[in-house]
């Protein structure tokens, strides 16, 4: 399920996939630093994995990953939106 997710449609795309392969998602900001225009955060993500996700088959159990996404704004909307997320950790999980 790795793959580039571009503009609006595409963020909106990323979440209802995440949506629809973890249910009980959760999204903790752990840490955020903020400019008016910029913002980045520290954060952990978990869920259940209930369908398809990395190409794995459901396999009901708690994963959980950190991740940082980074903000650009024009102050009244997010313009550019970029995270990172330990990926390798994820499939790890998926896999043991």
């Amino acid at each position: 399920m790795v793959r580039k997710k571009i503009g609006q449609d595409g963020f909106i795309s990323y979440v209802r996939d995440i949506h629809s392969a973890l249910c009980d998602y959760v999204c903790t900001i752990e840490d955020l630093l903020a400019t008016d225009y910029r913002a980045a955060a520290r954060m952990l993500f978990k869920g259940i994995h209930q369908n398809e996700f990395f190409g794995v088959t459901a396999t009901r159990r708690e994963i959980a990953w950190a991740g940082a996404p980074f903000f650009t704004t024009d102050s009244a909307r997010i313009t550019e939106l970029w995270v990172l997320g330990d990926v390798d950790s994820v499939k790890a999980q998926l896999s043991s």
